[in-house]
């Protein structure tokens, strides 16, 4: 059509999310988008609305492009190594320089007040559903004997969601990966705390060894 600027919308997602990424939500201007993108403020609006619609866009767009390969990583048919590789996902996702430090939807939780309604819903939609993949990787895990039956898997679930978070908030101040991968190892010795105890044959009879 005439007079409207044709372009390729996962481009311009991929552009308006680094500047979102790296500004946060309430400092990235319209102008600041039309720069990013190369796009016009008159064809930005007719696409999305206005800054907010661009925004929600933009999520989903980071979920595509970051939030689903790492939470591909809980396919892996050993429960506890589908965790631990999430949680690597991210280590190796912050680590990698091309993109801006943290996560989207880290720091975008820590601005919702300011944010936004339906911005802090759709934050705690995508949390919620990393929960319930968690969850339901330990509830596999306690069927399989992994881990004891009598463990909060929905606890368990959440922990491993702030770790998850807390990687990315620790990685937006301090670009460590060293530090980030201690933090995954201690992290999964709370795995190692729930596993079922472990008989120990002693002097001829049999003891249960109990985690310390």
């Amino acid at each position: 059509m005439a007079g409207v600027k044709q372009f390729d919308r996962d481009d311009l997602l991929d552009h308006a999310m680094t500047v979102f990424w790296r500004n946060g939500y309430q400092a990235t201007s319209i102008q600041d988008l039309v720069e990013a993108t190369g796009v016009n403020r008159g064809s930005l609006y007719a696409t999305f609305g206005d800054k907010r619609g661009l925004f929600l866009a933009v999520i989903e767009h980071y979920s595509d492009r970051f939030g689903k390969p790492v939470m591909a990583e809980l396919n892996d048919p050993d429960p506890r190594r589908a965790i631990e590789r999430m949680l690597e996902a991210i280590v190796g996702r912050t680590s990698d320089s091309k993109w801006p430090r943290g996560c989207l939807y880290t720091n975008t939780s820590l601005e919702c007040p300011g944010a936004g309604d339906e911005i802090s819903r759709k934050i705690a939609e995508q949390l919620g559903q990393q929960e319930s993949a968690i969850y339901q990787v330990l509830r596999r895990a306690q069927t399989d004997g992994l881990i004891e039956s009598t463990e909060d898997a929905r606890a368990l679930a959440r922990f491993f969601v702030g770790i998850a978070h807390g990687l990315n908030a620790v990685s937006k101040a301090v670009p460590d990966p060293a530090m980030l991968k201690d933090i995954v190892k201690t992290a999964m010795r709370v795995w190692d705390a729930a596993k079922p105890a472990a008989p120990v044959r002693r002097a001829g009879k049999t003891a249960v060894r109990r985690h310390a």
